[in-house]
């Protein structure tokens, strides 16, 4: 007659995968049932934020909008207010460094890229125009870094890997 730990030797590598895959999938269930709903206050967007964080200044969400709308003009004197009052926000340089990009002022645009992503290193959206300024410029090889960086961090997928993958694959 086996005892149980020679039992427990001889099943376990047979059901050792099989229990480690249910008890990840408890897990993360459980992590999804206790979680608490997760607000952001004070939020005045009405369709998508460009926010990887939830407090922002007064005026953030109207610049969003005016971006949404092609405004980028009309965005960038708020956006410059608003980054004197968050100047470490990297949504904001984010934000500055496309519209920059949208009226071709691509120096301005890359130094708010590079602050975006100096703040926050995986700055999804920042990633991703960076990586569309790159292929303005000619810089494939940078754009594919950019776009390694965010299979990195989106690996379940992401709109801002597709949206440079699509940008790529024009060029």
């Amino acid at each position: 007659m086996r005892t149980a730990p020679a039992l427990l030797a001889h099943f376990a590598p047979q059901f050792a995968p099989r229990f480690l895959a249910l008890l990840f999938a408890g897990l993360m269930l459980a992590g999804l049932l206790l979680a608490p709903p997760v607000l952001a206050a004070g939020n005045d967007d009405d369709s998508g934020s460009y926010s990887s964080s939830k407090a922002k200044p007064a005026g953030y969400y109207q610049a969003v909008r005016q971006i949404k709308a092609e405004e980028f003009d009309a965005a960038l004197p708020l956006l410059l207010e608003l980054v004197k009052k968050a100047p470490k926000d990297a949504d904001i340089h984010n934000l500055l460094g496309f519209s920059y990009r949208k009226t071709g002022d691509l120096a301005r645009a890359a130094s708010h890229y590079e602050t975006a992503l100096t703040l926050d290193p995986k700055h999804k959206g920042a990633l991703e125009y960076q990586g569309e300024l790159f292929l303005m410029q000619g810089n494939r090889a940078a754009a594919e870094a950019n776009l390694a960086k965010l299979k990195k961090i989106c690996w379940l997928g992401c709109d801002a890997l597709e949206d440079l993958k699509a940008a790529l694959a024009k060029q």
